[in-house]
């Protein structure tokens, strides 16, 4: 009997490899001679940056480059004063990648999780970070799917809906920007630069053929002391950029998102027109990942029977990824943050530096929780004349909810965050109030094995079938297709005889069925 699929070829991938790790990375580090003793270090913070990825057989390989500023207060100074040390240090890690190969597709991230040091002496101190890593591999594939049957009999089709991730088109490249920042009036002049952060981050994108439009702005946070009394300062700026980008492959309407991070800085004081050292020059350089990928729905066929007859199913199983949906929001966040009582009183805060990061998702039926750590780091001038400058870490939670239809326990979810402001109030001697907010973004994917058909065939020794009246009680795990396909009916048939006006059973339920049996 004369039967033929019916096939549409759709481009996408099949997840490989996804998984985290993490890894130390040490060092010793001597104060230089120009600088003086260290008597107590207040702060780390830190930037990490992957700089070549490579894939091998069963193997993912990063290098990258982990920057670190130590704040401390010099020994047998009582003036107030604060210094700095800029380390730069590079790292390697190989991650084990199961079924990976060179020719497929891997994506990566990065994030310095916690820092730690010890102070050996007063000119060498020992820092520690460590960095929690992911990866993604995935390989491409043309799958060749069903769609419908030719035949000369009747045929049931179970189908799903996919919304399938096509090839990703991948660019890598470097944005570099140069900008004068000027100080604000009032604002004491420079003597030595502290601590300079650069955190970049996307506010939209928009792919077209063979280009990417990229827009974003880099929070630039300046800490600095004066040339005059060496009081601790502090000034914010945000850099607004937009960029084009050449992409090969890239198409309009493409689902695309972008990574920045920050690669390399540069910066020198300048003069102002009056001769005053008021301009700070800087270069950023910014790594840039964009990822394209065509979404394309299809309904392809996952089941099949002959109400007439006996089929041989040839079928084959994918672990793709279905894009269910990309969701943003904006959040704010309040806490307060308590001066640890082993502190002296607070006076004047100096600096506020806030950082965030996600530390796990949860889905429950539709709905996506994202929850997270805001780590802020603060500095600020005691009452105390023996301890004139101080500093502690607060450590706040941040959650939020995103209702996402068709979510459930196979949905994988790329979670991004961002802190776009942070502000504070103080409130009396020993504490103060912060106030965040952040932007969050959370791209949903379907997972999980799916079935697909790909050959169907009329068993040849199939007995022929005869009409029959059957009385069926429903058992635990049932469901209308199963039944249909068993005694070779339709789910319609079914509902229309049982009276039924959806295709939801429950064990126990007895159904009367118009069925055909060898």
């Amino acid at each position: 009997m004369a039967m033929h699929l019916i096939k549409e070829d759709r481009k996408t991938g099949d997840v490989i490899c996804q998984k985290s790790s993490q890894t130390m990375v040490e060092s010793d580090v001597i104060v230089p001679d120009v600088k003086p003793d260290i008597k107590k270090v207040l702060e780390i913070s830190s930037t990490v940056c992957i700089t070549q990825k490579s894939i091998q057989q069963d193997k993912v390989f990063l290098q990258g480059v982990i920057r670190m500023t130590v704040l401390y207060l010099p020994d047998g100074d009582s003036s107030g004063r604060l210094c700095s040390l800029f380390v730069t240090q590079d790292f390697n890690h190989s991650i084990d990648a199961r079924g990976a190969m060179p020719d497929m597709q891997l994506s990566c991230e990065a994030l310095a999780e916690t820092v730690d040091h010890t102070l050996l002496n007063s000119r060498k101190v020992n820092l520690r970070c460590v960095l929690g890593l992911g990866i993604k591999v995935v390989r491409p594939i043309l799958l060749s799917l069903a769609t419908g049957v030719e035949a000369d009999t009747e045929i049931a089709l179970k189908k799903e809906r996919l919304r399938l991730l096509g090839n990703t088109e991948t660019c890598e490249c470097q944005i570099i920007l140069r900008e004068q920042l000027e100080f604000p009036s009032g604002k004491p002049t420079i003597g030595e630069i502290l601590r300079i952060t650069a955190v970049p981050t996307a506010t939209e994108l928009r792919l077209m053929d063979n280009k990417a439009v990229a827009k974003g702005q880099v929070r630039v946070c300046t800490l600095y002391s004066s040339d005059t009394d060496h009081s601790v300062q502090f000034m914010e700026h945000l850099l607004p950029f937009t960029e084009i980008l050449d992409m090969d492959g890239a198409t309009e309407g493409m689902d695309g998102d972008i990574d920045f991070s920050l690669a390399d800085m540069y910066y020198e004081i300048r003069d102002d027109s009056d001769g005053e050292p008021r301009n700070l020059g800087l270069e950023l350089v910014l790594a840039a990942t964009v990822r394209g990928s065509e979404v394309t729905e299809i309904d392809a066929v996952t089941d099949a029977y002959s109400l007439c007859g006996e089929l041989e199913l040839t079928c084959g199983t994918h672990h793709i990824e279905q894009l269910l949906d990309n969701s943003t929001a904006e959040l704010s966040h309040k806490d307060q943050a308590q001066v640890p009582s082993m502190l002296p009183p607070l006076k004047q805060v100096c600096d506020v530096n806030a950082s965030a990061r996600i530390d796990r998702i949860s889905v429950e039926g539709e709905q996506i929780t994202v929850y997270g750590t805001l780590r802020t780091n603060i500095l600020y001038l005691t009452a105390d004349e023996t301890v004139p400058v101080s500093g502690f870490s607060h450590l706040s939670e941040f959650s939020q909810v995103f209702s996402v239809a068709g979510a459930d326990s196979n949905t994988a979810c790329d979670a991004q965050v961002y802190l776009d402001h942070v502000s504070y109030t103080l409130s009396g001697n020993d504490s103060l109030e912060l106030r965040f907010i952040l932007g969050l973004t959370v791209k949903s994917l379907k997972t999980g094995d799916t079935v697909f058909v790909e050959d169907i065939a009329l068993r040849p020794d199939a007995g022929k079938l005869h009409p029959c009246i059957v009385l069926y009680f429903v058992q635990k795990g049932d469901s209308l297709w199963k039944i249909a396909k068993e005694y070779h009916t339709t789910v319609e048939a079914l509902k229309s005889l049982n009276n039924l006006d959806c295709d939801t059973i429950y064990p126990g339920q007895r159904l009367k069925i118009l069925a055909k049996c060898a």
